[in-house]
């Protein structure tokens, strides 16, 4: 018969009809019998007071210690890394802007050559010297103020006479510009 009085009194090996395992016990006046630092508890695992090792303690501490480091290291890193970044960035435009002011004083140079003014002025502006003589073709077929364009009708002197007088201004404007070489400007 079990002196067990409820279910958690009852020790595993009591119900199969093995008896507890005996556990030390302490007489008066003696200290309480210790198990030796390497030693282990029935079954080959370790017991309950056991410590752990101490190279497991080591590499638990520096784990944490490397966590900590990478937490405490991380904002500085990415914010270098991203100063870095920007630096390089404005590197890239620094040299652009340098290329472009290398482009910008060859022109200048350029434009400082009274020959090269003068051929400018003429060809953009239409100026010329005092002593020269300039003649503009305004209409080279002697009919007609415009070409006809493939599908397009002449123009008659008829509509050309009895149209306002701003019409045949504007009509003057459109002819004198036409035939002329266009430039492109930088």
């Amino acid at each position: 018969m079990s002196t067990a009085r409820g279910p958690r009194d009852a020790h595993p090996s009591a119900s199969r009809g093995g008896r507890p395992p005996r556990r030390p016990t302490a007489r008066p006046g003696q200290p309480m019998p210790t198990r030796a630092a390497g030693a282990r508890a029935a079954g080959g695992r370790p017991g309950p007071g056991r410590q752990t090792p101490a190279h497991v303690r080591r590499l638990l501490t520096l784990l944490t210690l490397v966590v900590l480091m990478a937490l405490v290291l991380a904002p500085a890193l990415s914010g270098y890394l991203r100063q870095r970044a920007d630096i390089s960035a404005a590197r890239a435009g620094i040299a652009a802007q340098q290329e472009e002011i290398a482009g910008l004083r060859a022109e200048l140079e350029t434009w400082e050559d009274p020959t090269f003014v003068e051929q400018q002025a003429r060809e953009r502006l239409r100026f010329v010297k005092e002593d020269e003589t300039v003649f503009t073709v305004i209409d080279d077929t002697g009919t007609d103020y415009t070409e006809a364009l493939p599908g397009m009708a002449p123009v008659s002197e008829e509509v050309v006479a009895s149209s306002p007088w701003y019409g045949q201004v504007w009509e003057s404007v459109m002819v004198a510009n036409e035939g002329l070489p266009e430039t492109i400007d930088p």
